[in-house]
């Protein structure tokens, strides 16, 4: 499990919590224990980015879960609320949108990174640093339902950043650790289910053997058998659906129509 945090503030509580070690890193503070992996990115998304793929390099295991985790602005929601986000927006208009496959207590809300922070809120979304660039790297590595955002708010129209007292960070993010821990612990579970296994390599050369797939296509049909099993699909309807296609794209059609419906949380 990785999590990459902008401060060492916002990361205190995760760092206490799992009782995570300072390593020997540069050029990012990281913090572990056999489990879980912690970097401090510092603030904005070029870090953030950079940050993701240091933690990458460093633990080159395919198909971990991700989480940015840290503190940031919302147009509505009250200080002190934890958010998960559901849409990740950016100022260049890029978008990345997390599978919300985990059922948790947490509010579901759109969140935009810019640059800098803003002094205004002008839609009723999150407003952050980091999240786009996090999101749009650590895709390089990992499938999209094990790369989720959470935040906690730490300013709103009526507690605008200009007032933000810094030294409160860290107790926002513990008193919404009720909440967080558990979702932590269903990402968990579910990046368990997508490690390669037996099962899944086999899957993956039957579903090969069928057609005379591209190389392209290849690496589609793994990805897609990856999410798959992500989502709970047996074998034996990935194997179904692929079957039921005449060629090799309409074999990766079947597989994406059998995936997509279970993506999204009924």
């Amino acid at each position: 499990m990785n999590f990459v945090v902008a401060l060492k503030a916002e990361a205190g509580p995760l760092i206490q919590r799992f009782k995570l070690s300072k390593q020997s890193s540069d050029p990012f503070p990281l913090f572990e224990n056999d489990e879980h992996r912690l970097v401090l990115s510092g603030p904005g998304k070029e870090l953030s980015a950079k940050a993701v793929k240091y933690l990458a390099e460093r633990h080159p295991q395919p198909n971990q879960a991700w989480l940015n985790f840290g503190l940031a602005g919302h147009g509505t929601l009250e200080v002190g609320k934890a958010f998960l986000a559901n849409r990740v927006l950016d100022d260049k208009e890029r978008t990345f949108y997390p599978t919300q496959i985990l059922r948790n207590n947490l509010r579901s809300t759109a969140l935009m990174s810019h640059a800098s922070p803003l002094s205004d809120y002008p839609e009723p979304i999150g407003y952050d640093m980091e999240a786009s660039a996090f999101c749009a790297n650590a895709s390089r590595f990992s499938v999209r339902e094990l790369i989720q955002v959470v935040k906690i708010v730490s300013d709103n129209p009526d507690h605008p950043v200009e007032t933000f007292d810094r030294s409160s960070a860290s107790t926002l993010i513990e008193n919404s650790l009720s909440l967080i821990l558990p979702f932590i612990a269903q990402l968990e579970q579910i990046s368990q289910r997508v490690e390669p296994s037996t099962e899944l390599i086999k899957l993956v050369e039957s579903v090969l053997s069928l057609f005379p797939f591209s190389e392209t296509q290849r690496h589609q049909v793994r990805k897609l058998l990856r999410h798959a099993r992500t989502v709970g699909l047996s074998a034996k309807e990935a194997m179904d659906a692929a079957n039921a296609g005449q060629s090799a794209k309409e074999a990766l059609s079947c597989l994406q129509r059998k995936v997509d419906p279970h993506r999204e949380l009924p």
